[in-house]
């Protein structure tokens, strides 16, 4: 079972192209702090922009840099199904122990929840690793039913769901329809004390690459029932978890990063990287989680041994 926060690890680009380096520093960096495991090739990895041979490099780069114990779960999800088992078997032979598939983005009027889940069900048939849907119909168009999420995950290879809809009642229609042991993982920081307290298992968000101890402090909160702290928490990551999604993207996540003292790099074209006023605002930001939990760009992944005292 999948549980805990992940990151959507995004893309280093550097003049457009794939920056390996960066790519395994920052999975390295990152596993040194309580996240539970990586994910790559997501929407926030410019997915949509990578090429097969460059996502096989993704993966087998990450996988490399991760301690071995660690979860990696990498976006696998095209328009064609024979596609989508394509880049399931070669992200499985790169490393990858989860193939998160997303729904097609073409014919979007026609993809019915019959459709989809005949879709899911040859997918997750000629997978070699367990699948996790992926509902996002902001950006994908189609929906993923919580019915359809009910009947999806009887299928012996389909274990969890990245849900990213932001929409808490679906989720809580999810929950109330799967077994406990299916992780449901909210994908929008947003709600995840929400998420939680419904029975989700974790997250996958983007402003977890920026601070992921403060994201797993907020999971661990909850799961140990002190709420309080966890709703300070949550509310003190809001603004800086909806500033590098909503608002700005990938290029703010990337930024954000940047500020928390990754190494920097640019989104891949035609995106571009974010305006210095942007920049300006996200370094409020994280000065505004430095005096609200001590957390420092010195120690940009947060306490690395154990929870801070949240105040509201």
């Amino acid at each position: 079972m999948l549980r805990g926060v992940f990151p959507p690890l995004p893309t280093p680009f550097t003049e457009d192209a794939l920056d390996e380096g960066v790519l395994r520093e920052t999975v390295a960096s990152l596993m040194e702090s309580r996240l539970s495991g990586l994910l790559v090739l997501g929407t926030n990895g410019e997915s949509f922009l990578i090429e097969p041979a460059e996502a096989d490099r993704i993966v087998r780069i990450a996988r490399d840099a991760m301690p071995a114990g660690r979860p990696l779960l990498a976006g696998t999800g095209c328009d064609a199904t024979r596609a989508t088992i394509a880049a399931c078997q070669r992200a499985a032979d790169h490393g990858a122990t989860h193939a998160l598939v997303r729904p097609p983005t073409s014919y979007t009027r026609f993809m019915t929840q019959d459709v989809l889940m005949a879709h899911y069900d040859r997918v997750a048939d000629a997978s070699p690793i367990p699948v996790l849907l992926y509902n996002q119909p902001a950006v994908f168009g189609a929906e993923i039913a919580a019915s359809t999420v009910a009947i999806l995950a009887r299928h012996d290879n389909i274990v969890g769901i990245k849900d990213s809809s932001g929409n808490i009642a679906h989720v809580n229609d999810v929950l109330a329809r799967v077994a406990a042991e299916f992780s449901v993982l909210t994908g929008v920081a947003g709600i995840m004390y929400q998420a939680l307290l419904s029975g989700t298992r974790g997250s996958i968000v983007a402003v977890a690459n920026v601070v992921p101890n403060l994201c797993v402090e907020l999971y661990e909160f909850v799961m140990t029932g002190e709420l309080h702290k966890a709703l300070a928490l949550q509310r003190a990551l809001a603004p800086l978890a909806n500033a590098v999604t909503m608002q700005h993207g990938v290029a703010g996540l990337k930024a954000a990063m940047t500020l928390a003292g990754y190494s920097g790099t640019i989104p891949r074209l035609p995106l571009e990287p974010v305006a210095s006023e942007v920049e300006e605002e996200l370094r409020g930001m994280l000065r505004h989680l430095e005096l609200f939990t001590g957390w420092t760009l010195e120690n940009r992944g947060g306490r690395p041994d154990g929870p801070a005292e949240a105040h509201p």
